[in-house]
């Protein structure tokens, strides 16, 4: 009996490596993402927070440059948050993009292990049409012998 061999055996574990590389890359993306999104949400914080502290300047009557202070400090805040909301949509458009690689490097390891099943599944009713041919042969054989045994006995 010969044993099984799948020749595409190297391709598989390369498609296999590039799939692991892809799902790692996946990971990472999604963690930037989150770390951004964190990050947006720590400046939109940071933005009602120097808003609060600004009315309250207000309600002391503060002078006017404190007011300006506040008002330069709150645009600047807002430019933050502007800033972290486009890291974010960056993100997220690498974290698809990298999304859609490991969809695509998934369906190739898939591709190769579906031939490689419907290739061990041939070998194997290969082998037992061979041993159910090798079985009939045998009993040809036997029942050839039984009926020769037959004729010189009787």
């Amino acid at each position: 009996m010969r044993a099984f061999v799948f020749r595409a055996q190297a391709a598989l574990d390369l498609r296999r490596t590039r799939d692991e590389a892809a799902q790692r890359d996946l990971a990472a993306a999604n963690a930037a993402v989150q770390r951004a999104e964190q990050e947006w949400l720590a400046a939109v914080a940071a933005w009602k927070d120097a808003n609060a502290q600004a009315v309250d300047e207000q309600r002391r009557g503060t002078g006017l440059a404190t007011q300006m202070w506040y008002r330069n400090w709150i645009v600047r805040q807002q430019r933050v948050m502007a800033s972290r909301r486009d890291t974010v949509a960056e993100r997220r458009r690498d974290a698809d993009g990298a999304r859609e690689r490991a969809t695509k490097a998934h369906i190739d390891v898939r591709v190769l292990e579906n031939l490689r099943e419907r290739q061990w599944r041939a070998y194997t009713d290969e082998e037992r049409r061979a041993e159910q041919k090798d079985m009939d042969w045998l009993a040809v054989l036997r029942s050839s012998q039984q009926a020769v045994n037959r004729k010189e006995t009787g």
